[in-house]
């Protein structure tokens, strides 16, 4: 599976995916003008040459991003695929600094499975003032607040804290490793 950055060329295919989901009601409606505009903040899935998914991730305050868009084309469903495309878009926010990632869903088995975790919705009012207040589900919404706290950021402000606490012995270097899905950290003692 190759991931990449969208193209105009893709657009009226992810159109198309997500008018698959706006029809069951999993899924918001898009329009292709706006996903034309998202475009920089589009990634997709491609396997044997066809798109089999998407996500977008973008950004909400200056440390929280938001999933949105995710969308698997339904060939493609049950192969690890929309939970890839979170991943990924988790790394970029990481990457990019951000602390945490939200979503609003109607799917918080899948995004539990992701390492989310529901939340109440007041803790993100900007995305009220720049998503919420425009829908037409706005007094309605079936959604679902939810968060994961990106772990290496965490650690950003914390590591030199615990370090001077836990392991104020002289001469004494600790070197920090991750598992692949942020969720371990150990840490090793070596000696110079």
């Amino acid at each position: 599976m190759l991931f990449r950055l969208a193209t105009q060329t893709d657009v009226p295919i992810i159109h198309a995916l997500i008018q698959d989901y706006v029809k069951d009601g999993t899924l918001l409606p898009r329009t292709m003008e706006s996903l034309y505009r998202s475009l920089p903040s589009l990634v997709v899935a491609v396997t044997d040459n066809q798109l089999a998914g998407v996500v977008a991730l973008h950004r909400l305050e200056e440390r929280v991003a938001e999933v949105r868009t995710l969308t698997v084309a339904k060939g493609y469903q049950g192969q690890g695929i929309g939970q890839s495309l979170v991943q990924y878009a988790i790394n970029i926010a990481e990457t990019a600094g951000y602390h945490k990632v939200i979503s609003f869903t109607t799917q918080t088995e899948f995004f539990a499975r992701c390492g989310f975790s529901i939340i109440a919705r007041d803790k993100v009012p900007t995305k009220y003032f720049l998503d919420c207040i425009h829908c037409s589900k706005l007094f309605r919404c079936d959604e679902t607040a939810m968060e994961r706290v990106l772990v290496a950021s965490a650690i950003d402000y914390m590591a030199p804290v615990q370090m001077a606490k836990n392991h104020s012995k002289l001469g004494e270097t600790h070197i920090f490793r991750f598992s692949d899905s942020m969720a371990e950290c150990e840490a090793e003692a070596a000696q110079d």
